[in-house]
């Protein structure tokens, strides 16, 4: 009885190293990782609780997990004494739920634009309840934790590595450093752990040796990189000057064109105008469009509302989560901003004006697949497309990781090119306050309401100007009007700012490249004087502004008269890069957003309305001068840009030091793989050529059990003699008989049988992990 209690005493202090380790992992991974996503997340959150109740339920379970004969009945009172407390304490762990709910609800909201129902609660309890759903989120990513590292769910693990990056790029919060420092060291020491430990047994003194001198070659690369940044950039360089902020200005920028790659169509710059240097495009095709109807149309993807100098962004989506109440009425009632024009086109009943629909297919070749291109006729969101909220008014962003090539959506012909009689003919209409369109009196009150919310909206957001445009603006335009008071007649304003641009601006596709600290618009028309399309739209866009008028900045595609002519009825339409192109889009009061031309070289290129008709305009329709230059000259003269330079540098700096610090671990891993596989190659073959027979058939006896455990069908002949060749092992591990010669050469040829079959049905990646890493082969 002493003996067997001092080898239990022996065997579970061999298994304490074990379980300690892999509850730390646990710990680091499960623990640490998910309070690093709860705390980014909910600031709020205690996190003292979640990481008590993840380390106590990796310790029960790798307990448990070792004493065998006790798991099934743990398990099952764990799982009657969860059931309990689920039951018993359901009220205050619902209202803790909800409550740590609606926190993720409000940050997702105003961070990425994702809106989740807010529920209404009682402040009483609420502490309570938050308190024992953490206890419980702890105890579930104990089990699940466990779950991953015992059954090496390598996948899951990297997934879960996955998660902070993809909120960090989602809603730009910043997770707390020293969390994740913790969390990614403890991703890489358990995946470290589960590559050294196969077979199921898992934390046993051998286990824990090798784990360590794999996270010892892991603390050496990360010792050495981190000494090596430090003398790369030092910290009063990163901190003082502007290298790290450009570096990750071309970053995201490259990782967007790695995304979408669009930027080989043209050089459309998705608003970012200090980016923009000469106009450069593919004459290879950008879309293929299928139209039922062809018609000639403006095709809009990026709109910018929001202009701080250097660049065009979408509102905020802190902005858009104040206005969800309004965006959610709008939508319920079918009102989008995208449609408005289709809304106002139903109000009334005119044959001059389009009115039959058909479906429209495109097919992006080499355009950005960031956006859906979708034409203001639009008499519906493209199919499939979910994404209503507060943006969905202006930029339609595609779906997935790498966007949208192919989509579909019905749309009515050109209506742009009559917008100015449809303008008359529904202001007519909302003021006669009934209509002869087929909605009646109610589909008129209906539109009037909406649009009066939408107007009201539009003017809040899109009218903004900075006060140094507004001085420069008064200087070169003259008096801009007063607001209170109303804007300046949309004709006014149109033919001024054409006369302005006409006169005082040169188009040129040869552009050099505004990265100064300066405004990008201030600069264009004091300075430069010399811009293409994304220019005098920038341009354009602030002066309409001025003039009280909402305005927004485009980009896009045309679909040319000249593409569309001759085109049957569903017969495919090219459109090359050539036709990307940007312009402004103001709001007509009671109509909704249409397109204008604002760059002299472009007029004529799209059909363009009669501006006299429905404007109360007085005057002569500006005169269309055909663009002269279509081919950029050989000769170019860009200035070169100092911010980029230092960017570029950032990013050789960067990648080097990527790549320095990945090559020496990989040459310091390949190194240790190289001199374990050899070293245990040699090993066993001593123990297999041994002169004790005993010990030789032990060692071959062990490495076919190893095989063995790897594979999961073997013939009968294969599964017979591995029957014998463990029996046989246990002979000669603790009987006092003799191996005979027969016995150790039937072991030695059940390790050629089963070698044999796990190479012909293993797969390529598990013949890589048996021979490079367990070091079978």
């Amino acid at each position: 009885m002493e003996v067997w209690i001092t080898r239990q005493e022996e065997k579970h202090r061999r298994y304490l190293p074990g379980i300690l380790l892999e509850s730390f992992l646990i710990f680091l991974v499960n623990g640490v990782g998910t309070f690093a996503l709860l705390h980014t997340l909910i600031p709020s959150v205690n996190g003292i609780p979640f990481l008590v109740s993840v380390t106590v339920t990796a310790l029960l379970c790798a307990v448990l997990f070792r004493l065998r004969e006790h798991l099934v009945a743990a398990v099952f009172s764990l799982s009657a004494a969860a059931g309990i407390c689920l039951f018993a304490f359901s009220g205050m762990l619902l209202n803790g739920f909800l409550s740590l709910w609606n926190q993720l609800a409000e940050v997702l909201g105003k961070k990425a634009g994702i809106y989740l129902t807010i529920y209404q609660l009682k402040d009483s309890g609420k502490a309570n309840g938050e308190l024992a759903v953490l206890i419980f989120l702890g105890i579930a990513c104990g089990l699940f934790g466990f779950l991953i590292l015992k059954l090496r769910w390598y996948v899951l693990l990297l997934l879960f590595a996955a998660v902070l990056p993809v909120v960090l790029v989602k809603t730009e919060l910043l997770p707390d450093t020293r969390l994740c420092l913790g969390f990614y060291a403890g991703t890489l020491l358990e995946l470290n752990y589960m590559t050294k430990n196969k077979g199921g047994n898992l934390g046993n003194a051998v286990d824990v040796s090798a784990f360590f001198a794999g996270a010892f070659g892991l603390l050496l690369v990360s010792v050495f990189g981190g000494m090596f940044l430090q003398s790369l950039v030092p910290k009063n360089e990163y901190q003082d000057s502007q290298l790290v902020a450009n570096a990750k200005e071309e970053a995201l920028s490259g990782l967007s064109r790695l995304r979408y790659k669009g930027q080989g169509a043209n050089s459309l710059p998705d608003g970012k105008l200090k980016q923009t240097g000469a106009w450069s495009a593919s004459s290879d095709t950008a879309l293929e469009i299928t139209m039922e109807h062809p018609a000639s149309l403006y095709l809009r993807g990026f709109v910018g509302s929001v202009y701080d100098g250097s660049s065009w962004t979408e509102i905020s989506t802190e902005e858009a989560y104040e206005e969800k109440d309004l965006y959610y009425w709008l939508h319920q009632e079918g009102f989008y901003g995208e449609t408005q024009l289709l809304n106002a086109r139903n109000l009334i009943q005119d044959d001059s004006l389009s009115s039959e629909k058909g479906i429209i297919s495109i097919n992006n070749k080499t355009a950005s697949s960031k956006y859906l291109y979708t034409p203001y006729e639009l008499s519906g969101l493209p199919d499939g497309y979910t994404g209503e909220n507060a943006q969905a008014d202006s930029t339609l962003y595609a779906r997935g990781l790498f966007g949208e090539r192919t989509y579909r959506f019905s749309s009515l012909g050109n209506l742009v090119s009559d917008f100015t009689t449809l303008g008359a003919k529904v202001y007519q209409t909302l003021t006669a306050g009934n209509n002869a369109g087929d909605g009646g009196a109610d589909a008129v009150s209906s539109y009037r309401s909406q649009e009066s919310y939408y107007n009201t909206f539009v003017y809040q957001e899109d009218t903004a100007l900075p006060a140094s445009l507004k001085t420069l603006f008064q200087k070169e335009l003259g008096d801009g009007g007063n607001r209170e008071e109303g804007h300046t007649d949309y004709y006014t304003a149109i033919t001024r700012i054409r006369s302005y641009l006409e006169k005082n601006m040169t188009y040129s596709s040869q552009t050099d490249v505004f990265s100064e600290d300066g405004d990008f618009t201030e600069n264009f028309l004091t300075t430069s004087k010399i811009g293409h399309s994304v220019h005098f739209a920038t341009a354009a866009t602030l002066m309409f502004r001025y003039y009280g008028i909402p305005a927004r900045y485009v980009e896009g595609y045309l679909i040319t008269p000249q593409d569309v002519d001759g085109k049957t009825d569903g017969e495919t339409i090219e459109i090359p890069g050539t036709n990307g192109h940007a312009w402004t889009e103001i709001y007509i009061d009671g109509l909704g957003w249409v397109p204008l031309e604002m760059t002299p070289s472009y007029y004529g290129i799209m059909e363009e309305a009669n501006l006299k008709t429905g404007l109360e305009a007085k005057g002569k329709l500006a005169a269309s001068i055909p663009e002269t230059e279509s081919q950029p000259p050989v000769e170019e003269n860009i200035r070169t840009n100092f911010s980029l330079k230092l960017a570029l540098f950032g990013i050789e700096k960067f990648l080097l030091l990527f790549l320095i610090v990945f090559d020496t671990f990989m040459f310091l891993f390949i190194l240790t793989v190289i001199f374990l596989r050899a070293f245990t190659n040699r090993k066993r073959r001593k123990c297999f050529a041994s002169q004790d027979t005993k010990l030789a058939v032990r060692a071959m006896a062990g490495y076919a059990r190893a095989l063995y455990e790897h594979g999961t069908q073997y013939s009968d002949e294969t599964t017979l003699l591995y029957e014998r060749v463990r029996k046989i092992g246990q002979k000669a591990a603790f009987s006092p008989h003799p191996v005979s010669a027969s016995e150790r050469h039937d072991t030695a040829s059940c390790i050629r049988h089963l070698k044999k079959e796990l190479k012909a049905s293993a797969s390529w990646y598990d013949r890589w992990i048996m021979k490079y890493i367990e070091r079978l082969y």
